[in-house]
């Protein structure tokens, strides 16, 4: 929990201790990006525990979704888009290895498949978030 509270406080220090005024598309896109960079490391840190899992998870399906809507907006750099390509590639790799852990009724897992399908435009991405879609469509009741 320790290791949490820390890495919050340098998260918000680097997002609003040296930021300088932007746009505010811009600034919301940098702070979910930075958001999910660490919440991913988090979430491989702890391990699996369920319900941290579940926060966790829930809190990066959330940041993905977000991306994609601000991408249009915020005008992101060529090395901002890649760092969004790069996280989106990791959530769609850490949901195909745990997809019996989400369930697709939820809000949360809904907008993460979202935000990836608008994020990842590549043949191979593509083809794996179809896969992942395909299962947990048919876990659907």
């Amino acid at each position: 929990m320790r290791f949490l509270a820390i890495l919050f406080a340098v998260t918000l220090v680097l997002l609003f201790g040296c930021a300088q005024p932007k746009e505010n598309y811009q600034q919301a896109y940098e702070q979910y990006l930075a958001d999910g960079s660490v919440t991913l490391t988090t979430l491989h840190t702890l391990g699996d525990p369920h319900k941290t899992q579940q926060v966790v998870v829930g809190s990066l399906h959330m940041t993905l979704d977000a991306l994609a809507y601000l991408d249009q907006r915020a005008h992101p750099t060529p090395e901002q888009k890649l760092e969004e390509i790069k996280l989106a590639r990791e959530v769609l790799d850490y949901m195909l290895a745990h997809r019996d852990d989400f369930d697709p009724r939820l809000p949360s897992v809904q907008a993460g498949v979202r935000g990836l399908q608008k994020i990842l435009t590549e043949p191979d991405d593509i083809r794996r978030l179809t896969e992942l879609s395909d299962y947990m469509e048919t876990q659907k009741p």
